[in-house]
């Protein structure tokens, strides 16, 4: 005789109900965004290294546009969330040990936090020094 298996019905929007689970598939979906920011970081050096007129011809006709700035202004809440939510989990992600001990969680998202104010202070300056 032969066992049928039990398939438990999962719904679709199995996520919803719990919070921590909605938090991870919202940083997941996120991911999309950094994606498309990075995609048009590069559009926009490959722009910037074709000359002087025609950067100005595709920052007039792309950049300034109204949907290109709702884009980039969604995606830097997306890429932030992204950002604070993959700091948040870098201690479960990695779990560093010091010998026999593990290191405070606390550390490492302060080591984190730190780094990331480090460069983006460095990018400002490079930044406004040109």
């Amino acid at each position: 005789m032969k066992t049928k298996e039990l398939v438990r019905p999962m719904p679709a929007t199995w996520f919803l109900h719990n919070r921590h689970l909605l938090k991870f598939m919202i940083r997941e979906l996120t991911s999309f965004f950094v994606l498309a920011f990075a995609i048009f970081l590069l559009i926009l050096l490959y722009e910037a290294n074709r000359g002087c007129e025609e950067f100005r011809k595709f920052y007039v006709g792309v950049v300034q546009s109204g949907w290109i700035k709702a884009f980039l202004w969604l995606s830097l809440a997306f890429v932030t969330f992204h950002g604070i939510t993959s700091f948040n989990a870098a201690p479960t992600i990695m779990a560093p040990r010091w010998g026999e001990d593990k290191i405070d969680p606390r550390i490492i998202i302060a080591a984190n936090y730190g780094l990331w104010l480090i460069v983006s202070l460095l990018v400002l300056i490079f930044v406004l020094s040109s």
